[in-house]
């Protein structure tokens, strides 16, 4: 009986002992193969998930400089996960609403519930920002606290 081995899909003859044999002997397939079982074994078994868990904590605490050495010697490795790093980044931080795109003057300002929206559980409070003072001699003087103070917003 021939079969494909399921890492490279070159015809392989299961061996009699292996009748479901799935993977030719080619080191690269037994690799593939040991990935795969490994994978499997940690998503079905707690145990060998905490085992593994705690064998790469222990390896870190024996070897704490290994990135920091590895980062040293490989500058193209370290310059491509920099790179990735601000792509992860970007794609993640496109989705946040940004503090920077205001376009109030800086002042001193009161903000109140607008009472036309019904303030729901959970849900956010739609405001009116209303200028209290455009220049504010005191602002240099005070905390933020001071200036926005969660107690004066109205309910």
């Amino acid at each position: 009986m021939s079969r494909r081995c399921a890492c490279c899909g070159k015809p392989l003859s299961p061996r009699p002992q292996v009748p479901d044999q799935a993977y030719c002997s080619a080191p690269d397939c037994q690799r593939a193969r040991k990935r795969q079982w490994q994978r499997a074994k940690l998503q079905s078994d707690p145990d060998y998930r905490d085992n593994q868990r705690a064998a790469q904590q222990t390896w870190s605490q024996r070897n704490p400089d290994y990135w920091r050495s590895y980062r040293d010697a490989q500058p193209d490795y370290a310059q491509r996960n920099r790179e990735q790093q601000r792509s992860r980044d970007q794609a993640r931080n496109d989705d946040l609403a940004t503090m920077d795109v205001c376009d109030l003057p800086p002042g001193l300002y009161r903000i109140t519930r607008h009472p036309a929206f019904p303030r729901e559980s959970g849900a956010s409070w739609v405001v009116e920002i209303t200028p209290v003072a455009v220049t504010c001699p005191r602002k240099m003087d005070v905390s933020r606290e001071d200036v926005i103070d969660a107690s004066a917003i109205s309910p």
